[in-house]
């Protein structure tokens, strides 16, 4: 791509870059680097619309590595509740430990008012090595906050470089064109935007120009910088670029449990669990369609069905996580007993009116919301 498109990139982003709580009103000053990784981080597979409000309160509460790194699993997914695709939570918290534990990053802690701050790794190999930090999230905390000519490449770069250069496959397709992999073809456009003093702006100006015109459907060609060199523009076929990409959906039934003792505590497993394997959740399985009637079999494993005093099918919802599409029944299962003050370690009993506070996740919280 020549200077003087690259030029004009730049100056459609300088007048129409949006105002957003993790980007800083100077365009060219650089950002914290931590900043940059947890705004990145929730916007993957999330709206900026969604993340704004989300990044506002985890800054609030987390305000620098440090201060990530001293919280539990429990309350970082307090935080993240919403967001879904939990992984990425827990190797965020994962990885500000590492960084304020590990000997290698020592050297970049500084010492200020008598506190240590610990640094984010400024190399892609040591980001990369880093739980949850991908080649997409290196780039752009090395470009945004370091200001390094380090290349990135997100949904909304895909798009554009396929429509500049009319590319009717996507990186993840396993193919050849010149002995070069689709990925390797992407990145490399990638890398010849980011090869320039000025490669954090061009980087973020492609992610803004993806977000607002160069989009999904009815992109804004009219208004697009990049207009004078986009291919599909000018043989009229941007709709057809990039190809779409094929979803392979699996639809999911199930039950959930939503038990209660006779002092009003619901019971929370951590384990053994279709989802949210790593991570209280309310028990739940796979089940036919309206197989709800009595005591099922899977709930014994938790309670003694002889405890039982009711079970009441409360309702139905349904929620999607990942490729599942997922309809699930609701059993409300209420116990004549006590919750025990003493479980197995994957158990917890948990007040009902703290509940929503504890389940971290909205398939939890549909469930709850029926009773």
């Amino acid at each position: 791509m020549d200077n003087a498109i690259l030029k004009r990139l730049r100056e459609w982003f300088k007048k129409n870059a949006a105002e957003l709580p993790w980007r800083l009103a100077d365009l060219d000053a650089p950002r914290d680097a931590y900043a940059v990784w947890i705004s990145e981080t929730m916007l993957q597979q999330t709206q900026v619309s969604t993340v704004r409000d989300y990044f506002v309160r985890w800054m609030k509460r987390f305000p620098d590595i440090k201060a990530l790194a001293a919280a539990t699993e429990e309350e970082v997914f307090k935080y993240w509740q919403g967001l879904g695709y939990y992984s990425r939570a827990r190797n965020i918290l994962k990885t500000a430990k590492i960084i304020c534990q590990t000997e290698m990053y020592g050297s970049r802690r500084q010492r200020l008012q008598d506190d240590l701050v610990a640094r984010m790794p400024q190399t892609r190999k040591e980001l990369e090595a880093l739980p949850g930090i991908g080649a997409y999230t290196a780039g752009a905390i090395l470009s945004l906050a370091y200001h390094q000519r380090e290349a990135i490449l997100d949904g909304n770069l895909v798009r554009i470089f396929s429509r500049l250069y009319a590319l009717d496959f996507l990186p993840t397709d396993k193919i050849k064109r010149d002995g070069k992999s689709a990925s390797e073809i992407y990145w490399n456009y990638a890398r010849e935007i980011a090869d320039s003093p000025k490669a954090y702006m061009h980087n973020e100006a492609l992610m803004e120009l993806g977000r607002t015109v160069c989009k999904i459907k009815n992109p804004d060609c009219e208004k697009c910088p990049l207009q004078g060199a986009c291919k599909a523009f000018a043989e009229k076929c941007t709709a057809n670029f990039p190809p779409a990409k094929k979803h392979i959906q699996k639809d999911w039934h199930g039950t959930v449990l939503v038990i209660e003792s006779a002092d009003h505590k619901i019971l929370a497993v951590h384990g053994g669990q279709k989802f949210f394997k790593n991570q209280f959740t309310l028990p739940h399985f796979e089940s036919p369609r309206h197989a709800t009637a009595g005591l099922p079999a899977q709930a014994e494993a938790y309670i003694d069905a002889d405890l039982v005093t009711s079970v009441q099918h409360v309702g139905n919802f349904k929620h999607n996580i990942t490729v599942h599409k997922m309809d699930c029944d609701v059993l409300h299962i209420c116990l004549k007993t006590k919750a025990p003050q003493h479980s197995a370690p994957e158990l917890r009993w948990v007040k009902r009116s703290e509940a929503s506070d504890f389940f971290a996740n909205s398939f939890c919280l549909k469930s709850l919301a029926l009773l």
